[in-house]
């Protein structure tokens, strides 16, 4: 059967012929673009979900962090009998503290700023942050009434927000 032809060999001879010299099987510019268009469309809808999952989680450390300072605090006030005396700076541990604090208060927090035990009145407080209150209030909410006016948590100033310990 060498050497044979048949149809189907006749018909794949007249199909190549009957292609058009000089095309390439490719995308074209409108393809292309379209493409682009909805990946920035997925782009422009993720973004915000990204921030806002970024804030929870900024909010859920701080409220962690808060928590622990807390106990440690109430510690501390329980086996002393009194609260310590108010910290001369921001990340300094107030005397006596040292083996309560976790490393966390030494250190800025997750929204920048540093913590202060304010003595006497029982307040930590977190200054010179460059928090939003968008986030500071999941932090209230966390821990508080939602509502950075009232409350055990609140907003002391423009970078400074402070928890009362009972």
């Amino acid at each position: 059967m060498a050497g044979v032809k048949g149809p189907f060999h006749q018909n794949q001879i007249n199909h190549s012929r009957g292609r058009r010299r000089g095309t390439a099987a490719g995308f074209t510019l409108v393809e292309i673009m379209i493409v682009v268009v909805i990946i920035g469309l997925l782009a422009a809808m993720a973004i915000p979900a990204f921030q806002r999952s970024r804030q929870r989680s900024q909010a859920a450390r701080l409220t962690n962090d808060f928590r622990q300072f807390d106990s440690a605090f109430q510690r501390y006030a329980l086996e002393a009998g009194q609260r310590p005396a108010a910290a001369t700076a921001g990340g300094v541990i107030p005397p006596g503290m040292t083996g309560y604090l976790p490393d966390a208060y030494t250190q800025p927090s997750p929204l920048g700023g540093l913590y202060v035990w304010s003595g006497p009145s029982a307040h930590i407080v977190l200054v010179n942050t460059n928090a939003t209150d968008t986030v500071m209030q999941l932090v209230d909410a966390a821990l508080d009434d939602g509502d950075l006016t009232t409350g055990d948590f609140i907003k002391i100033g423009p970078t400074a927000y402070g928890m009362w310990v009972h």
